[in-house]
């Protein structure tokens, strides 16, 4: 059974700890600074704790290292990582700037950056999948618009938001990726509009908590992509491809099956999904069985740090649109970005 090491103690390790069971292989050694935390999560995984991160990384029983702390954090553990030769799987983002994104890439190499698995675990969702898939299949014909819809049930703990390097790179980080993956074609400018509505407080700490962004596909696409750090009616998370010839949908699963038909409300559903964790469930899992294939057959990770580089290069693009209000057009991966 493969031994994992879980850098991070918190909410996402815990997401993944469960999906690291669940695909078969087993938490060894968890790491993180705050020793409470990690003791808690070796409680409920049978794992045992690490003073350090290089001891945890280095354990004759980890076979591969998994990153799961905050998004500030990522890059200098990514290099550590990298340095053991052990396969790896980052939580997104791939760090919490552009430029450290593309710092990484450079000192390491892209072949070494292409043995590194970002965790985009919405591509691994069977629906989002399926929508990717018909696409490519020309199933809508020449696709013309994407809409991908992105809403949280509540915003994060205001101690997040600095740390979170923004909306546009820690949460609409996940749709560029989604974006990228279903049109399959060059995006040549980003529009970005934001505004502070659900918690003032989070537009005093620099960010925005309600977003929308167009982009440019070379082709023409139009690929609209919503936001928001709050929704009334649970976690909104539903992509539409239009194109020529039909359409299809990622829709929002809900609780169950059933409905209510009163006078009152006829046709009600069952709400939806409560959040990421019971969304994606199943997504985190695919995601670790396909990198634990890909390690163990030396494969080059279906999605790696070179893609987490350049979601990150649309996230810095939408940053300058909002920053600058206009439009930003796209030359390459190297462009420069007054943010």
């Amino acid at each position: 059974m493969t031994g994992i090491a879980i850098m991070g103690a918190g909410r996402m390790a815990k997401v993944h700890a469960a999906a690291i069971k669940d695909a078969g292989a087993k938490v060894a050694v968890i790491y993180d600074p705050v020793l409470a935390a990690a003791e808690i999560l070796a409680a409920d995984t049978g794992a045992i704790v690490a003073q350090t991160s290089a001891e945890a990384m280095e354990h004759p029983d980890v076979d591969a290292i998994m990153i799961a702390t905050s998004s500030d954090t990522h890059i200098e553990l990514l290099y550590q990582a990298v340095e053991t030769g052990k396969p790896v799987l980052c939580e997104k983002p791939l760090a919490s700037s552009y430029s450290d994104s593309r710092a990484f890439i450079a000192k390491v190499g892209e072949a070494a950056a292409k043995k590194v698995f970002l965790g985009f675990n919405r591509r691994f969702d069977a629906s989002h999948a399926g929508v990717r898939e018909a696409v490519h299949a020309g199933q809508v014909g020449r696709l013309e618009q994407l809409t991908i819809t992105s809403r949280d049930p509540f915003p994060p703990h205001l101690d997040y938001i600095p740390r979170s390097g923004g909306l546009f790179r820690d949460m609409m980080i996940h749709d560029f990726d989604m974006a990228r993956s279903i049109v399959g074609k060059t995006i040549v400018s980003v529009t970005a509009h934001g505004s502070s509505m659900v918690d003032p407080e989070i537009g005093k700490l620099g960010d925005v908590d309600t977003a929308s962004v167009t982009m440019i596909a070379e082709d023409g696409t139009i690929i609209t992509i919503l936001n928001s750090r709050r929704c009334a009616f649970g976690f909104d998370q539903r992509i539409e491809a239009f194109g020529a010839e039909g359409m299809v949908m990622s829709d929002n699963p809900r609780e169950s099956g059933f409905r209510s038909f009163t006078k009152e409300a006829p046709g009600t559903d069952a709400p939806l999904l409560g959040f990421f964790m019971e969304r994606y469930g199943p997504s985190y899992t695919d995601e670790i069985k396909l990198f634990l294939d890909c390690a163990k057959e030396g494969r080059d990770m279906p999605v790696n740090a070179i893609d987490g580089l350049m979601a990150a290069y649309l996230a810095e693009a939408a940053t300058a649109s909002l920053k600058q209000g206009k439009t930003i057009h796209l030359t390459g991966p190297d462009q420069e970005f007054d943010v």
